[in-house]
């Protein structure tokens, strides 16, 4: 009887031990996928149009643009409304580089401005959200 007790807790940890290392395998990507993320952020939200020129917003979305496919790759089903939104945000901002680039302005570089601040909370957001696996 002892020995059925111990093969069955042997057997639960390692249940246990295989849950932990699937999970695992996932979480570091997504973690550091996030991160990279934020850091794309970060980054556009140090353009300087007027100083740093279009072509410098253009290559920052560019990189959040990756860094945003990365992190698609790695989220799983749980994060899939997150990623919906963080997905229809940068279309927002893509947009709105897209029309400074094409014709500068104050009024499509307002809009690039809001845009990116409000991609900047989502992926903030987000973030909190993926922080408690990491």
């Amino acid at each position: 009887m002892t020995r059925f007790f111990a093969a069955l807790l042997v057997a639960g940890l390692a249940a246990v031990t295989a849950g932990c290392s699937s999970a695992e395998s996932t979480t570091p990507a997504l973690c550091s996928s996030t991160d990279a993320l934020q850091a794309s952020m970060s980054d556009l939200g140090n353009v300087q149009v007027v100083k740093d020129g279009t072509a410098a917003l253009k290559d920052e979305v560019a990189s959040v643009r990756s860094a945003l496919h990365d992190v698609v790759d790695n989220a799983t089903s749980q994060y899939a409304t997150q990623v919906d939104g963080l997905q229809t945000s940068f279309d927002a901002v893509q947009s709105a580089a897209r029309a400074a680039v094409d014709a500068p302005s104050a009024a499509t570089l307002d809009t690039v401005s809001s845009s990116v601040r409000a991609l900047g909370n989502d992926v903030s957001a987000f973030a909190d959200d993926v922080a408690s696996t990491c």
